[in-house]
């Protein structure tokens, strides 16, 4: 008693510890022991000091039946909390297990559906367009309010959004189905009035999604939530998501999912000026335990809907997968033309990992190169001809999501990206080098990549064009990162194999 340990700071037997357990002993008629003698500095007799006056203070509990009544009280006023109160949804049914939610069953054509509120009776018409023709305008972030449409749409309203005043701009805004959320006038509103407060907002997020009113511990009744803003401040949401993710891991019961939208991420947020360049910050989200998240990182509108329902398909059967991260730049590029591709499929992104460029046969092949992020990979693809036309051989392949492609059969990831390539590729990244798109790669990565901090530097500013050229990341400079890399395999090889010959 009185042991300075948190939150506990009072000195042991202090005279003003004292005082107040000199009140409980003249309220109850006991006497603690020891107390008034001062600290006690040998650790075996101040044990039992602490062992004995805590049997002094409980045994106020067996005097007159207090303890039995204080038992019956509480029991008395559990019983009388009513457990069976009506709800609008059905509690043995999860919604997230629908299989319009999984990607092979996604419509490709743009919906209009008519749509009822259950709670006004109100019907309208929604528009949903999960997936753009080629050559549309249409960045990465404008798929967002379809993919939280078409869930809301699926779900009947059960999943949230809080974003504050970033809500239009981050496009969460219009996945709500009803609008903002009222206990009263709209209860099937989802979208929540939140203060510009981004850990205050992801806790909420958290609180909702942590609820479940399903009595069956294996079943989840609830919903999920998305909490966005620029990538560059999401780091303010770390703290509890990390805590959340504990939480979620240790939970006997199924929860619902959280969902960090990093918006306006990447360099290419040159209008806001560098303090809102999302190029370290959006990396705290891969600090978790391998397979707790899943990080999603989109460059074009038709990989949002596959990658995400891919991600959602895991999250919703895997009760390990507590979050997903969803990151998304702001420039409006046009939808790029898969047929183009070496792999075709409108739904390649929720394979994590997918071939845009494959080795032309019969040539001397020149490496792998992988790429990251919005502009990043735009460009990449603009000078794909060029590169061709300069007998340039290199694999190119877009990088989604790491966790969806460790979860691909292991033939398609070999041949994605076999083993031996991680000593053999370099990326091209709106992020960093201080955290590859992928993990354990090879020791000459870093001499080779073209990334948003290439020369150690935060980046100056200026407008998009400006910002993405200091980056390293416009046509130009990836055409010439490419080159280099192409035309120094030999040397890049040979390096490598003499630092494994000085091993021996």
């Amino acid at each position: 008693m009185g042991y300075p340990s948190h939150p506990y700071a009072m000195k042991m037997n202090s005279e003003y510890f004292v005082a107040l357990a000199r009140t409980f002993e003249e309220r109850y008629g006991v006497e603690f022991g020891g107390i008034r003698q001062g600290p006690v500095t040998d650790q075996r007799e101040r044990l039992i000091q602490f062992k004995t006056n805590i049997d002094v203070a409980m045994s106020v509990l067996e005097r007159n039946g207090l303890g039995d009544w204080l038992a019956d009280r509480l029991v008395e006023i559990g019983d009388s909390v009513k457990d069976k109160l009506p709800l609008r949804i059905d509690v043995k049914h999860d919604p997230f297990l629908d299989d319009r939610l999984r990607v092979a069953n996604l419509p490709e054509q743009p919906q209009t559906l008519t749509v009822r509120n259950a709670a006004s009776g109100t019907e309208k018409e929604l528009k949903i367009a999960l997936f753009r023709k080629a050559g549309e305008v249409a960045g990465a972030r404008r798929a967002v309010s379809e993919i939280v449409k078409w869930l809301n749409h699926v779900t009947d309203n059960r999943v949230l959004t809080l974003a504050a005043d970033l809500s239009e701009s981050v496009n969460l805004e219009h996945g709500s189905i009803w609008g903002h959320y009222d206990p009263e006038t709209n209860p099937l509103g989802t979208r929540l009035k939140a203060a510009i407060q981004e850990a205050g907002n992801v806790s909420s997020a958290i609180g909702l999604v942590g609820q479940s009113a399903a009595l069956d511990p294996d079943r989840f009744a609830g919903v999920w939530a998305f909490s966005g803003t620029y990538g560059a401040f999401t780091p303010l949401m770390y703290l509890p998501a990390r805590v959340w993710s504990q939480q979620n891991q240790d939970s006997k019961f199924r929860t619902g999912v959280l969902h960090i939208l990093a918006g306006h991420s990447g360099p290419e947020t040159a209008a806001d000026a560098r303090t809102h360049f999302g190029i370290f910050s959006p990396q705290v989200w891969k600090l978790f335990p391998r397979d707790q998240v899943i990080n999603l990182s989109f460059w074009d509108y038709n990989d949002v809907a596959p990658g995400y329902f891919a991600a959602a398909e895991i999250a919703a059967r895997d009760k390990k997968v507590g979050i997903i991260i969803v990151e998304v730049a702001r420039p409006d590029f046009r939808v790029a033309d898969r047929s183009t591709f070496a792999d075709t499929d409108l739904r390649a992104a929720a394979k994590g990992l997918y071939v845009i460029r494959d080795f032309a046969p019969g040539k001397a092949r020149h490496g792998y190169v992988v790429a990251q992020g919005s502009s990043s990979t735009f460009n990449l693809v603009t000078v794909l001809p060029r590169l061709e036309q300069a007998g340039i051989n290199v694999k190119v392949i877009a990088a989604i999501s790491e966790e969806l492609f460790d979860r691909q059969p292991e033939a398609y990831r070999s041949s994605v990206l076999p083993p031996e390539a991680s000593q053999d590729l370099m990326f091209v990244s709106s992020g960093t080098r201080r955290m590859w798109p992928l993990r354990n790669v090879g020791s000459l990565t870093d001499a080779y990549s073209l990334t948003a901090d290439w020369d150690n530097q935060w980046l100056t500013g200026g407008l998009e064009a400006d910002v993405i050229a200091e980056a390293h990341l416009d046509p130009a400079s990836i055409f010439a990162g490419v080159q280099r890399f192409a035309q120094e395999r030999p040397k890049r090889l040979a390096r490598q194999r003499s630092l494994l010959e000085a091993l021996e």
